[in-house]
């Protein structure tokens, strides 16, 4: 949930982009400790597992990946804990929220209604729903699908996580309440005419679903989607048998540089338990549990056969306004075409991409949900797709003094055209790409940073004189050289 709030990926794309030789001559600039790229990738198993114990060693990930190529598992492994305080492993079996990941299978269910003749996207949700209000008349069943409806998203008003959130949602009647609050409150926008992420309008979906199938939102799911993609181990909250596998969620609260680039242990004094979300059906938008095997076996079912044709696959994936589908985003990534989504919720994050051309599928399950999700698929999509990538940024919090501050401050003219501002910001020092992105930094040396935005490095050249004359802004796995134009 809130995946439009998941800004990682965004942010970094935003950074300048170079063209990079394959083959460079090393600076010294290179040769600093800001150089973590891998040069020569170790086979992709051993990087997604060198890349995903660092970050389990520093206390930024739990749970567990899985990663598949041409039908075939590459890499599936588990990390961390299911429950911190009994250090109980989390197991490549362990079942977790999966959030907004649900989203996909109530596109799914719709589809199948439509299929059957029980109901059509292009007719208005107020055919299918009871004492649906005059304002949603307008409203289709293509549009609370695709995000067009307008009907306000309510984690805007509640805050992911915050006391008030978590009041409704452990409530045991959190999706009748969210449904009733929302017909009372007008469109953000005429339907259609934009788009705007509405968990809502999923919520509302899970109704219709339950109304026109005649039969509760859970075993709909369960009888005619899980069961038949082989999805053993996944079900929807409040429907049958609960979870038995199910990891304890955790939180943590906001850490300093020094402890986040030092890291810390996966122990029950750095991490909250998350109180169990009731996730009362039918919430179309976030009511599922699932496995990492499981969710493979549904992205293996997307690739078009008996469940989901090769024709239905095709509609599931054509990409409406702000390219999403019928519940996947279509994109790119590394110049490759993408399907995903992501899955955030109080104590857990997931993600589901697929990169069809290149015929891989990546799984990503957690019950720790401050593990910057964008910046893990990032790196695991590098990997898969053979790019450069790099390891956690790690190291020890530096006080600079004022004269070696001063020292760094200039324009620095890019390789590829952009000019990158170092300047003051508060204490420290900042960067800055006008009109794409301004950054702060932590120093971590006398003359190197590190870059939280993008999860990369600043590192700087110094002349005879302790001023700097170059820069080296490294992320992606890719260095970005410049040279001072201007003091």
């Amino acid at each position: 949930m809130l995946e439009v709030l998941l800004s990682l990926l965004l942010a970094v794309s935003s950074l300048p982009s170079i063209n990079v030789s394959a083959t460079r001559t090393a600076s010294p600039v290179q040769k600093s400790k800001a150089a973590e790229a891998q040069a020569a990738p170790a086979p992709a198993a051993d990087s997604y597992d060198k890349y995903l114990t660092a970050l389990t060693d520093l206390g930024r990930f739990s749970g567990a990946v899985l990663v598949a190529r041409n039908g075939k598992v590459e890499f599936r492994k588990a990390y961390g804990f299911a429950d911190v305080e009994k250090h109980a492993p989390f197991t490549v079996e362990t079942q977790i929220e999966i959030a907004s990941i649900s989203k996909m299978f109530t596109a799914r269910a719709v589809l199948k209604l439509r299929d059957a003749g029980k109901l059509k996207l292009d007719a208005s949700v107020c055919e299918y729903l009871k004492d649906c209000p005059d304002a949603w008349k307008p409203i289709t069943i293509d549009e609370l699908v695709h995000h067009t409806s307008g009907i306000p998203d309510y984690e805007d008003a509640l805050e992911l996580g915050s006391p008030r959130y978590l009041a409704i949602m452990t409530a045991p009647d959190s999706s009748s309440r969210i449904l009733a609050n929302a017909k009372t409150k007008p469109l953000d926008f005429n339907p259609g005419s934009k788009f705007k992420y509405s968990n809502t309008g999923y919520v509302v979906l899970g109704f219709v679903v339950e109304q026109v199938s005649g039969e509760p939102f859970g075993k709909f799911i369960v009888d005619e989607i899980l069961k038949p993609a082989g999805m053993t181990h996944s079900g929807v909250f409040g429907y049958g048998d609960a979870p038995t596998n199910l990891a304890h969620g955790y939180t943590r609260g906001d850490m300093d540089w020094g402890e986040m680039l030092r890291g810390v242990r996966l122990e029950s004094e750095h991490l909250t338990a998350v109180p169990p979300l009731l996730l009362t059906p039918p919430h179309g938008d976030a009511g599922m549990f699932s496995t990492v095997d499981d969710l493979y076996a549904w992205a293996v079912a997307m690739d078009g056969g008996a469940e989901v044709s090769p024709a239905l696959a095709t509609e599931i994936f054509s990409p409406g306004r702000d390219g999403y589908g019928f519940g996947w985003t279509i994109g790119e990534d590394y110049g490759a075409k993408r399907y995903q989504h992501i899955g955030l919720l109080p104590g857990y994050d997931s993600a589901l991409i697929k990169f069809p051309a290149e015929k891989i599928t990546i799984v990503v399950v957690s019950n720790l949900d401050r593990i910057r999700l964008g910046t893990v698929t990032a790196v695991l999509s590098a990997i898969a797709l053979g790019k450069p990538w790099d390891m956690p940024v790690t190291g020890r919090v530096q006080t600079l003094t004022p004269a070696q501050q001063d020292a760094l401050y200039g324009n620095y003219a890019l390789e590829g055209g952009s000019v990158v501002i170092i300047a003051r910001d508060a204490d420290s020092v900042s960067a800055q790409v006008k009109d794409k992105f301004l950054a702060g930094l932590v120093p971590i040396g006398a003359t190197r940073f590190y870059m939280p935005m993008s999860e990369g490095t600043v590192t700087f050249l110094l002349d005879s004189d302790g001023h700097a004359t170059a820069i080296n802004l490294h992320y992606r796995g890719e260095d970005h050289k410049g040279s001072l134009v201007a003091p």
